[in-house]
């Protein structure tokens, strides 16, 4: 009788876990859509192009906050910038953008599935620049870009594995990282 009470506790624990791992799947993915929101910023001096920032928010919000800071930094080099959460309808017109940076969350080594939709339906101009970011936790490793990459739709009319990629973690500088993000875009 004990072993079937103890064969009945450890299925229904691992029960529980499951229900828990795919409830936060789940809620991850319904982050996305409050992600609804477009806003446009212009540089202080004549407009040197158009760019476009989407972005999945995530469940702290840092990775909004990633975007934010490359809008930014965008705006500060001259462009005129387009900030679209995931589930905009800004977000769906990628044509006549010179600069494209798609970006959110990485979870469990790979982007959320709300932004490998962005990616898999991007239709942007020949010439553009493709920029894909990850936030998450730790230091960024050469593994953390190799898993984005791998992360990345593959799409037979247009290449987006010649976007540039980066993970921003948390402990590290985000203005620097930001910066350094945009440079790699701008030359």
């Amino acid at each position: 009788m004990r072993k079937i009470l103890t064969l009945i506790f450890a299925i229904f624990a691992a029960l529980i876990i499951i229900l828990v791992a795919f409830g936060s799947i789940i809620l991850l993915d319904i982050v996305a859509y409050t992600a609804t929101g477009a806003q446009t910023l212009t540089p202080t001096g004549s407009s040197v192009g158009k760019a476009i920032v989407i972005y999945d928010p995530g469940m702290s919000g840092r990775a909004k906050g990633v975007a934010d800071k490359v809008a930014g930094d965008l705006q500060e080099k001259g462009y005129t910038v387009t900030l679209a959460g995931v589930k905009s309808s800004t977000a769906g017109t990628t044509t006549g953008y010179k600069i494209i940076v798609v970006g959110g969350p990485v979870y469990a080594g790979a982007l959320t599935s709300s932004t490998k939709d962005v990616l898999a339906n991007l239709v942007f101009d020949q010439g553009a620049k493709i920029g894909v970011y990850g936030s998450g936790q730790g230091a960024t490793s050469p593994q953390d870009i190799a898993q984005i990459k791998q992360s990345i739709p593959t799409r037979s009319e247009q290449n987006l594995q010649s976007a540039i990629v980066v993970k921003i973690g948390n402990g590290e500088d985000l203005n620097a990282r930001a910066q350094n993000f945009v440079n790699q875009l701008i030359t």
